[in-house]
């Protein structure tokens, strides 16, 4: 069993059409939840007050914006989120060295005990889809690539797939968080992803946080289906 396994949480995806939705799927899933995803979608249309809400009702906050852009304006855009609850903050590792440096920093001063994770390449892209806009690499060489570049300039963290995983963890340093979306229970659809595993599966390699979201939104039992994943996770470590 890997080391991380035991350490292994579950971020619940709140990608939803309204802000009702995702305070009513929040009360289906019920207790045991630690974790909330808020992205772009979200944070554009329910803005500061929804991560306000999310905190004071005792969830750590994922803000997963994927920002991505010079230096300066990135470094600024962190800036003005500052005092926000925010647990962890997303930046693209294509946007480079420099910018994940000044990302790091406006992060530190402006964000404090906030991890910053660097994104690598979208689950939604497979090795066809990346040569279509450039990347040469394999999808695989590329995320270690970027990763390699995100660690050194200062990001803890790391947004793979959960293929990647066990490569990772060979070569990073062992107190980088790796986060995992593309987690998608048995009998569970894909959806547009490309690059998937189980839970479980993601676990045992060793993945610090699942991202999840429509295999727990879509369920017609929400509050069921998440504790079946954490039942799935917390036996194989009992």
């Amino acid at each position: 069993m890997s080391a991380h396994h035991r350490k292994t949480e579950i971020i619940l995806a709140l990608d939803v059409e309204t802000r009702q939705q995702a305070m009513e799927v929040l009360t289906e899933v019920g207790e045991g939840l630690r974790w909330v995803k808020v992205g772009l979608q979200s944070f554009l249309r329910d803005e500061r007050d929804f991560i306000h809400e999310l905190s004071d009702g005792g969830y750590k906050v994922f803000l997963d914006l994927k920002l991505h852009d010079i230096p300066n304006t990135v470094a600024k855009a962190i800036e003005s989120l500052a005092g926000l609850p925010v647990g962890m903050l997303t930046i693209h590792a294509s946007a480079g060295a420099e910018c994940m440096r000044a990302a790091s920093v406006s992060i530190g001063e402006h964000l404090p005990g906030a991890k910053l994770l660097a994104v690598t390449v979208l689950t939604s892209l497979n090795d066809q889809l990346l040569r279509e806009i450039g990347v040469d690499n394999s999808a695989e060489d590329q995320v270690r690539r970027l990763s390699d570049l995100a660690v050194n300039s200062g990001v803890g963290g790391i947004v793979c797939s959960p293929l990647e995983i066990g490569s990772l963890r060979q070569t990073l340093p062992k107190e980088t968080l790796l986060v995992t979306p593309g987690i998608r229970p048995s009998g569970s659809s894909v959806d547009e992803q490309k690059r998937v595993l189980g839970p479980l599966a993601a676990a045992k390699l060793g993945a610090n946080y699942l991202v999840i979201g429509r295999p727990i939104l879509q369920s017609a039992t929400p509050g069921l289906t998440f504790r079946e994943i954490m039942a799935e996770l917390k036996g194989d470590m009992s």
